[in-house]
């Protein structure tokens, strides 16, 4: 298994913020209104699932749509 590297997260981390910093205001607010009203129930991990697996299902379709 590949040896944990703080900076590397730390990293993605701030490119992640850029690029959420481009996304519109109202997608950005609805998400974070979202992410607040849940995570003290849920907890982080299992919300980024649930957000993972949305990506996913758009990968495939846009997959299945180019195919």
């Amino acid at each position: 298994m590949p040896e944990f590297d703080k900076q590397a997260m730390d990293d993605a981390a701030n490119d992640a913020e850029e690029d959420l910093n481009n996304l519109p205001d109202e997608v950005v607010n609805s998400m974070a209104d979202w992410w607040y009203k849940w995570f003290m129930k849920t907890g982080h991990k299992r919300l980024g699932r649930i957000l993972v697996n949305i990506a996913k299902e758009n990968t495939k379709k846009e997959f299945l749509k180019e195919a």
